[in-house]
């Protein structure tokens, strides 16, 4: 009878043994798998920020659009930034900077004439309450991203410099600042078109251009009475100063004088505005600079070229 009990009895145990559920070791918690969208969101989610955080922070790509620093940068040059080199160090006279745009452009949250249309959410991502999808700002069914467009241009004038362009001759501190980037001449039609013809355009000193009509180098013009020059009325993009750079800001121009809106057109680039300096140009298409019926190729010579 004995051995008939133990037999059933062990019987029993095998059956709890095979069907029975295993319980959770103590001390540990029993975590259920996550649904199979959750973990696409957060893998999403983890890579938006990491990406952003690089892009902030470390390394930007981006497209040379305008003429503004040509023979350096040229139309359909692909630019990598490096945004680190100026968390370290100040920039110096001569080199190329990237930054955000200073001038505040109108149908943007920053705009006076249009801000009211925008509620901000939180920086760059707004409430787009008059238009539900445009190119800029980057607008989709009222969710606006907004962030000031990255411009390239090459640090001319120091924190207290003085400044002056005669006759498209830029000199600094009285000294010709003349290091053979410079370049001149007006390309029609413009890149990423074909010239046809390139103009060589220069205003007289009495002649009124946009940079005439916005006069905000007023506060900042330096008088010398042994100098005729410094006694103009008023300033264009061929003549243009003397001013001196304030502390902390620079004055910036692009390569290509005569197509480039830069310090002359908006003013001094506050520090905090400089995002980093163009580091490799990785790709580039379009057209020979200046080279008339051109056409649009591959610029092999200028894949993995460091701009300087």
């Amino acid at each position: 009878m004995r051995e008939k009990t133990t037999l059933k009895h062990d019987k029993s145990k095998i059956a709890a043994a095979d069907y029975g559920v295993t319980p959770i070791p103590q001390g540990k918690k029993f975590r259920k798998h996550k649904p199979f969208v959750q973990d696409w969101i957060e893998a999403i989610l983890f890579a938006f920020v990491v990406a952003m955080i690089i892009r902030n922070y470390t390394f930007e790509n981006f497209l040379i659009p305008s003429s503004s620093m040509e023979k350096t940068l040229l139309v359909g040059d692909y630019l990598v930034a490096n945004k680190l080199k100026y968390y370290f160090t100040d920039p110096k006279q001569g080199d190329i900077v990237t930054f955000r745009y200073p001038k505040l452009e109108e149908g943007t949250p920053e705009h006076e004439s249009t801000k009211a249309d925008f509620i901000k959410i939180f920086h760059p991502i707004y409430i787009n309450k008059a238009h539900s999808f445009s190119k800029f700002p980057l607008t989709a069914f009222h969710v606006s991203y907004y962030a000031r467009k990255n411009v390239v241009k090459r640090v001319i004038g120091m924190p207290g410099d003085t400044v002056e362009v005669r006759d498209k001759i830029v000199y600094v501190n009285g000294k010709e600042y003349t290091k053979g980037f410079e370049n001149y001449g007006l390309a029609d039609p413009s890149p990423p078109m074909s010239p046809r013809i390139i103009h060589d355009h220069r205003m007289p000193e009495d002649m009124m251009d946009t940079i005439s009509m916005n006069p905000w180098y007023e506060p900042y013009r330096v008088i010398n009475p042994a100098d005729s020059t410094t006694g103009r009325s008023f300033f264009n993009r061929d003549w243009f100063g003397p001013i001196k750079v304030p502390e902390g800001q620079y004055f910036v121009m692009g390569d290509n004088r005569d197509v480039s809106e830069d310090s002359r057109y908006w003013g001094f680039l506050e520090r905090k505005y400089i995002t980093g300096t163009p580091w490799l140009i990785f790709w580039s298409k379009g057209i020979e600079f200046n080279k008339l019926f051109d056409e649009p190729h591959i610029r092999w010579d200028r894949i993995f070229h460091h701009p300087h």
